[in-house]
């Protein structure tokens, strides 16, 4: 029986500060919380004293929409992410190019801002890599950048029709123009030469210990399939669980294709509870669907009640009533639905589908819809009412550089104030969770907590906050990212109680001692998971 205790923290849980300053473990649970004394009387022997030197205490923040596989794979590719200019983007693909004998140059990263709102060309790449395909992603996946060789080799040209769920962008006289919006994206991404599964599980590996050295200590892969170039994460979590190299507590959701009908629906239930019976087995729990109803704002492609300065609404990707005869025959099953909807349009259809699950059915699983940038005001009270928690990515919430040159230019300065209504949710009762999007942006919750608590971009105390009625204070962001993602993934209780798992991340000072600006100065400098204190 091996016991640790942690003193001299503030320690935090369940939305409040506990006036506790020492916390007590053994074999890999919480037995204790208390003052000194009284823990160490509970512990009895203590193996192991952690000093926390007075900084915060919380439960492991658990991250409820991530792409961990997807960084893995993009850090053994070309990475432009960070790249601050058109010469870095361009010398870094050279220089990768120049590097690398693959019969492909793929990658991604770049930041579509540096390009015109059509996107980047296949001229521009063809500079770059003349010599073989290259099929680059951006910064938020939705979007790729293909040379000339790569669209011959997919065969996209002129008379190619734009996909259902995707846009070919195009030169005035029709030609592929090399940027390749959603959908489109699939026209080249399954002649990409695949990575081998052992590379990905060492990438992946790599990953997860960088995730878990800023606090989080489990967290949900949203998309196990194949789409837009990257393979199904599954193999290499299981490969990592069999050698038992990983660490935390992994969950995961499987991507539901989008050539899927309602006659393929039971099929593909069927496939969801097979894979997630041999997954959960092996220590890698995936009872849980990923259903993506649109794209984003920024290239037109978010399904949005009222229309875009050109008179579109973005795209559906699969109609209400497909949504409708899905969701139930999901939640019918006890597989839960996690939802990409980021415009208000998606969010209602999302809406519409829990709504046609009986009652009995979605309290047996935990819905969810993530990202959540525009709401109608007549759905922000449906998720309590069905029992939908709202997955938010706060990172997103300021005025960032995307959201003052695209953002808003697209859906109008007036809509300021309505995006990412997150106290708007907690009011009308909805539960709350976060997550990050990583790689799309950073998985540090301080970062993302930061902006949920101030709107403003990390560093920025004097930038205009993007809709400052929505704030949240600090303990309900907290709280949404350690407990309330923890219930959604069904991790545990994410608390720090007596019987608990005892997965903690402990931070380099008490940011409620300090003024909200200074909240994204505080760093994760150790972390538990199952009582080891983790060395990272």
């Amino acid at each position: 029986m091996s016991s640790l205790l942690v003193a001299d923290g503030v320690f935090f849980s369940s939305g409040t500060l506990l006036g506790a300053d020492a916390l007590g473990i053994r074999d890999g649970r919480i037995v204790a919380v208390g003052s000194h004394r009284e823990v160490r009387d509970a512990l009895g022997r203590v193996d192991e004293e952690l000093d926390a030197r007075g900084g915060l205490v919380t439960p492991g923040f658990v991250d409820a929409h991530l792409h961990l596989g997807g960084g893995a794979v993009d850090s053994l590719r070309c990475d432009l992410a960070g790249a601050a200019t058109l010469d870095e983007i361009d010398e870094r693909i050279r220089t990768f190019a120049s590097g690398s004998a693959a019969a492909w140059v793929v990658g991604g990263g770049w930041d579509p801002t540096l390009f015109p709102p059509t996107g980047p060309t296949a001229a521009h790449l063809d500079a770059l890599v003349p010599d073989r395909p290259a099929f680059l992603l951006d910064a938020d996946h939705h979007g790729g950048w293909a040379n000339s060789a790569a669209l011959a080799a997919a065969g996209i040209d002129r008379a190619t029709p734009d996909p259902s769920d995707g846009r070919v962008e195009r030169a005035v006289d029709g030609a592929p123009s090399g940027a390749l919006r959603e959908g489109a994206m699939q026209l080249v991404s399954p002649h990409v030469p695949p990575h081998d599964t052992a590379d990905i599980a060492r990438a992946l590996l790599s990953v997860s210990r960088s995730a878990l050295a800023a606090g989080i200590t489990g967290w949900q892969e949203a998309a196990l399939g194949e789409y837009a170039g990257y393979p199904d994460f599954s193999h290499a979590y299981l490969s990592l669980l069999r050698d038992g190299s990983l660490t935390g507590r992994a969950t995961g959701a499987i991507w539901v294709p989008r050539n899927l009908t309602a006659d393929t629906v039971d099929a593909f239930v069927a496939e969801c509870l097979e894979r997630a019976r041999a997954n959960t087995a092996a220590g890698f729990p995936t009872r849980t669907a990923k259903l993506m109803l649109d794209g984003i704002v920024e290239t037109r492609t978010a399904h949005l009640c009222h229309p875009y300065p050109d008179g579109s609404h973005g795209l559906s990707y699969f109609a209400p009533e497909l949504v409708q005869h899905l969701v139930p025959a999901l939640n019918a099953a006890g597989v839960a639905v996690h939802v990409h909807a980021l415009g208000d349009a998606a969010v209602h259809d999302a809406l519409d589908g829990f709504a046609a699950v009986p009652a009995e059915h979605r309290s047996g699983v935990r819905n969810h819809i993530a990202h959540l940038e525009l709401i109608g005001p007549d759905d922000i009270p449906r998720f309590a009412a069905l029992g939908v928690t709202a997955n938010c990515q706060p990172y997103w919430a300021c005025t960032n550089a995307l959201v003052r040159k695209v953002t808003l230019p697209l859906l109008g300065e007036e809509r300021a104030d309505d995006l990412y209504p997150f106290a708007a949710l907690r009011a009308a009762g909805a539960a709350l969770a976060m997550g990050s999007d990583w790689p799309v942006s950073t998985f540090d919750p301080w970062l993302g907590i930061h902006v949920a608590v101030t709107r403003r971009p990390p560093g920025e105390a004097d930038a205009a906050p993007l809709g400052a009625a929505q704030t949240l204070e600090l303990g309900t962001a907290l709280d949404a990212y350690t407990r309330g993602s923890a219930e959604l993934l069904g991790v545990g209780p994410g608390t720090l109680a007596p019987g608990a798992p005892a997965d903690l991340a402990i931070a380099d000072r008490d940011p409620f001692a300090g003024p909200a600006t200074d909240v994204h100065e505080t760093r994760t400098k150790a972390t538990v998971v199952a009582g080891e204190v983790l060395a990272l």
